[in-house]
């Protein structure tokens, strides 16, 4: 007898893959509730989509590339920022433990892919890493379904002179120990290339982050977060002023909220209605 293959309901339905990030009606759902928890692909698409807007806007500021002797193109110092998959996050923290044996493969594949600064190099580099709880869980805590309850904002700022990190959380101190051991994981990815900072001590930074009044707009302070810090300068002496600056302006812890919800859904139903 042959199988009959099931048909999608309405909440499997793919609304939109951009460049990869996938959207289907469930996750649009949960950007159009005021109460949803968001998940992985909801935090991707924003992440991606903060990807290319960051990647358009270094494209202006770069001065055309120069073609070397050699036939080579030499680019400028990059200063491009970066902007994580959770799903890379996950597969570095519970899928690539140090004693895989394709650990360093994949430890060198991904300093390829972010393009970190290499040693004596005077590159700079930013990357904003999602964070959730359960990055912070055994690996039999995290194959166990159900898992993750909290979503907060890592941001890594990479220089010759140091490598910082600071975490953005909109429930002060829950996500801390989850960002750290990711903290830690990342920089492992650095030294394949950089050993200007070799034997030093991981730091992450707790910063005074715009408080949430629910246990379910996490994912949507992150993704402020991320998107806030990103129009700011390398550094973060002023991050701290800026948010609360900026959640003021625009309504306040709730409000945010809610109109960064809105905003995320109507860009998603505009891109899937150009294509």
């Amino acid at each position: 007898r042959t199988g009959r293959v099931p048909e999608l309901t309405m909440a499997d339905r793919l609304i939109l893959d951009f460049d990869d990030a996938l959207v289907h009606a469930s996750d649009l759902a949960l950007l159009d509730s005021d109460v949803a928890w968001l998940n992985d692909a909801c935090i991707n698409f924003q992440m991606t989509r903060l990807q290319h807007r960051a990647s358009a806007k270094g494209a202006k500021k770069r001065p055309r590339e120069s073609e070397g002797g050699d036939g080579s193109c030499h680019r400028p110092p990059g200063e491009d920022d970066l902007f994580l998959d959770p799903s890379v996050v996950s597969f570095l923290m519970h899928q690539l433990p140090p004693d895989d044996e394709d650990y360093d493969h994949e430890i060198a594949n991904l300093n390829r892919g972010w393009n970190l600064p290499r040693s004596q190099s005077k590159d700079r580099r930013r990357i904003f890493i999602p964070v959730s709880d359960q990055f912070g869980a055994s690996r039999s805590a995290f194959s166990r379904p159900g898992g993750g309850n909290h979503w907060s904002m890592l941001l890594w700022e990479v220089s010759r002179e140091e490598v910082s990190f600071g975490h953005f959380d909109s429930s002060s101190g829950l996500n801390r120990e989850a960002a750290v051991a990711v903290a830690r994981k990342v920089v492992d990815v650095l030294r394949v290339s950089n050993s200007d900072h070799d034997g030093c001590r991981v730091r992450v930074v707790e910063r005074k982050t715009p408080q949430q009044g629910n246990g379910h707009d996490c994912g949507v302070f992150a993704l402020g977060v991320a998107e806030i810090l990103a129009a700011m300068p390398f550094g973060m002496e002023k991050a701290e002023e800026e948010l609360q600056k900026q959640y003021d302006e625009r309504g306040g812890q709730g409000e945010f909220a809610i109109r960064l919800r809105r905003r995320i859904g109507d860009d998603i139903r505009r891109l899937a209605a150009s294509k």
